[in-house]
């Protein structure tokens, strides 16, 4: 086959969310991937609980369950000087590993019918509808979803790339460790000068860790020990949780971790999750943002009449009320001094902090 309805560029949560709901309203879908499943993915591995009514509407939500996974209570920050403080997280909230939670949405992809092609990639989006690849090409009639992630060859080469931005970005380092016991139940972030830490559980011998660390402190990454002494253990009370600089698998990058939103859709190609814009990972909203525009997009299509006009206003809408906080959120991770400052006021006010849970994380959904 060489004709589909829908053509996905991409097999993460965004592209398989996308492909699927087109699927089941009996549209002809293909979905190219470059990799092979299960494959690793820089992540915080944190699914947060506005996923779930998603994946409620989606049918997957029960073999999401199903798989291993750790419970989160709450979101712990620590500055290097002052007391930590805890902000206790809605029900619903776990750690699932990346690598296992893409390959159960893919699989449910194909069993919805979608036509899956892994280790293909996607080489130009051109202006006709047509997708080549290494393997040739492939016509879309209704519509290309742009689903390959925050250097997307389908923004760029459809023409839906937004304005860039200057000067150096941050990186993010990730992989998993060995979890001792003193890492909680908790989502722990460790500031310390010029960068900050995610470390989670997600199984009883496994830890999440993420560094987040400016251009100069990445360059330790070919030296774990090296990198831990210029980052993470500089931050007392992470040193204090005994992780060990060995990783469980080589270091992974991520890189830029946040950018300006591309052109949401244009010319029948629709962007969703990290192709149509990249947010600041610490939040835990990147998965929910990739499993709403790929919905969102996925409901535009299948409409009869103005597709396109409609995702553009949702996806508007998504963004700004959320991406305020984010931002916010944000220039504090990276100015300690600011931290330093607001934590005090968060532990004395108890509301503030279920304000800032609820305003990232949405209203509660539980995991059963």
């Amino acid at each position: 086959m060489s004709d589909f309805d829908v053509i996905v560029v991409g097999g993460g949560p965004a592209g398989t969310t996308a492909g699927a709901f087109c699927a089941q309203h009996g549209l002809r879908v293909a979905l190219f991937e470059h990799a092979r499943f299960p494959r690793h993915k820089v992540c915080g591995d944190v699914i947060n609980p506005r996923c779930w009514p998603v994946l409620e509407r989606l049918g997957v939500a029960e073999r999401i369950r199903a798989l291993p996974h750790h419970a989160i209570d709450g979101a712990f920050f620590a500055t290097t000087e002052i007391p930590a403080v805890t902000i206790p997280l809605p029900g619903g909230t776990v750690a699932i590993a990346r690598s296992s939670f893409d390959t159960v949405l893919l699989d449910h992809a194909r069993a919805c019918g979608v036509h899956v092609f892994e280790e293909q990639t996607v080489h130009e989006v051109r202006p006709d509808g047509r997708v080549v690849t290494g393997v040739g090409s492939f016509q879309s009639e209704k519509a290309i979803v742009g689903a390959d992630g925050r250097h997307s060859v389908t923004a760029r080469t459809a023409g839906l790339i937004g304005r860039t931005r200057r000067g150096k970005d941050h990186v993010a380092l990730q992989s998993h460790f060995r979890a001792p016991a003193t890492v909680s139940n908790d989502v722990q972030l460790h500031l310390f000068r010029g960068g900050y830490c995610g470390l989670v559980r997600i199984d009883a011998e496994r830890a999440n860790l993420c560094i987040v660390t400016d251009p100069h402190g990445a360059r330790f990454h070919n030296d774990c020990e090296a990198l831990f002494a210029h980052t993470v253990w500089r931050n007392p009370r992470f040193r204090e949780l005994g992780v060990q600089p060995e990783p469980l698998e080589p270091l992974r990058s991520a890189h830029p971790l946040r950018a300006p939103m591309n052109r949401a859709v244009g010319n029948g190609v629709f962007l969703v999750g990290d192709a149509l814009r990249v947010m600041e990972p610490f939040t835990g909203q990147g998965i929910f943002f990739a499993l709403r525009t790929g919905e969102m997009a996925a409901e535009s299509i299948c409409r009869l009449r103005n597709g396109e006009e409609t995702y553009s206003a949702a996806v508007a809408e998504l963004y700004r009320r959320r991406g305020r906080t984010n931002e916010w959120l944000r220039r504090v991770m990276y100015r300690e001094r600011a931290a330093r400052s607001i934590v005090p006021i968060v532990q004395r006010a108890p509301r503030l902090a279920h304000w800032l849970a609820d305003n990232v994380l949405g209203g509660e959904q539980r995991f059963r």
